[in-house]
């Protein structure tokens, strides 16, 4: 049987897929490294919040990331305003709309270029911000928006296409395909077969065969991966139960009914492990020859790969996001001298030598604009709530905890009311030169007290 070198099964769920994926980044990049594969794709529950596990396992086993994400799409999803709860936004819908606007479907994306990254960014953002209806929807519109970068494929039986054909067969799901034709174009939109055990698996396979046939579409395999080992297929289904509130009982009769749980096929099915190629083979060889030809499997297995190739590359801006203000470092400086001259403390070697300390290091590390723009939100709260309730405004920002109450600067700065000398709190646990590289020695000068701070 023809091996396809660097075959990666481009639909693979984590951890981070909340109560249904299992496994970690780091034991899928071992795995993957272990079976020769060349790249690593993780395409979690409308989140992206893998990509930094999946990035450090790609470094440590020598393999290329492919980022993706499985959305949650519903058509008709509202856009809910800033500032007001799902709860609120919906108080007063019909419960016939309410019902309608439940239902969610899987709609896998995969960046082919940084445009591609960010858009998947800004998809999963609006989702948990703008679109949460007990899971983070989008809606054609959003997507629309920004799908630029980005291939998409009809994902699997929760999907808007496979729905469709669940309940209207080829014709209503032909009419979500030409929908999706239209939004994606068919470069950048692949049916997905899967050879899973799920029991309408196989009809909706030789469903999704026809319709690339008809319309031309190319066609990829995967395994809707959700733990990296065949014996962690019972701790996923337990996640999954408490998730769905399912029993096994509930599971024996969907089975014994053939799909009661459409909406939760994979408690039904134990075989959502990462398989490698030879496992693959040897899947449709046991349970899909009789109805899918090799040649169909070959072509969705170099299908596979090619949408690797052509993924791969993305490289990640990582440097810190942080507004970078004028001069912040003069800024910052003067800001810490005129708190400390507000607070009344002592200017004796003590803390002339831990303003030093500190200075040094936070002008080393570009963290004078992060200071800054904290002492102006913890400003800004104070003002708000006293203006609102009357008092300091200590309450909208309490005395300060953690790492942070180490900082003079913050104590200085007004951020914490927590002064670090008398209680012997040390600043290198909120920074430290071996945080993100060795720090330098900076000499300055201590400058002049003034009445105001201009930031």
């Amino acid at each position: 049987m023809d091996k396809i070198v660097g075959l990666e099964l481009l639909h693979r769920h984590t951890h981070y897929s909340l109560l249904d994926g299992y496994a970690t980044p780091d034991e899928y990049g071992a795995y993957s490294k272990q079976v020769n594969q060349k790249f690593l794709c993780i395409s979690d529950h409308g989140m992206m919040a893998a990509v930094p596990a999946q990035i450090r396992a790609c470094e440590q086993y020598g393999l290329e990331p492919i980022y993706a994400c499985e959305l949650y799409i519903n058509p008709e999803q509202p856009e809910i305003p800033t500032g007001m709860t799902t709860g609120q936004f919906v108080s007063d819908w019909d419960e016939e709309v309410k019902k309608r606007l439940r239902k969610s479907y899987h709609l896998l994306a995969i960046a082919y270029n940084n445009e591609g990254y960010k858009n998947l960014i800004k998809l999963s953002s609006w989702g948990w911000t703008k679109g949460f209806y007990y899971k983070p929807r989008i809606n054609y519109q959003i997507l629309n928006e920004h799908k630029e970068g980005l291939i998409f494929t009809s994902c699997c039986y929760n999907s808007e296409i496979g729905q469709a054909f669940d309940r209207g067969g080829a014709d209503e799901a032909d009419a979500v395909v030409e929908r999706y034709i239209a939004m994606f174009g068919k470069e950048n939109f692949y049916l997905e077969v899967m050879l899973l055990d799920f029991a309408k698996q196989k009809p909706y396979n030789a469903y999704i065969m026809r319709a690339a046939r008809k319309y031309g579409l190319k066609w990829i395999v995967t395994t809707d991966t959700h733990y990296c080992k065949p014996e962690d297929s019972e701790m996923q289904r337990k996640m999954l139960m408490v998730q769905t509130g399912r029993t096994l009982g509930d599971i024996a009769k969907a089975q014994a009914a053939e799909g009661e749980l459409a909406d939760a096929f994979e408690l039904q099915d134990s075989n959502l492990w990462m398989k490698s190629e030879e496992e693959i083979n040897a899947k449709w060889e046991s349970g899909y020859s009789d109805m899918m030809e090799y040649d169909f499997l070959k072509e969705a297995k170099m299908n596979t790969v090619a949408i690797c190739q052509r993924a791969k590359g993305v490289v990640l801006d990582r440097s810190i996001k942080l507004p970078r203000l004028e001069n912040d470092d003069e800024k910052f400086l003067q800001a810490y001298m005129e708190g400390f001259e507000k607070r009344g403390l002592p200017k004796t070697r003590e803390y002339l030598n831990r303003i030093k300390e500190e200075y040094s290091l936070i002008k080393e590390k570009e963290f004078s604009s992060y200071f800054l723009i904290q002492k102006m939100m913890s400003d800004e709260a104070r003002r708000y709530w006293s203006a609102k309730h009357g008092g300091s405004g200590s309450d909208a920002t309490g005395p300060g905890r953690g790492s942070a109450a180490g900082a003079l600067a913050c104590y200085c700065l007004g951020i914490t009311d927590v002064n670090p000398i008398p209680h012997d709190l040390l600043f290198s646990r909120f920074l430290s030169p071996a945080r993100g590289g060795k720090a330098m020695k900076l000499r300055f000068t201590i400058p002049p007290i003034t009445n105001s701070t201009n930031i």
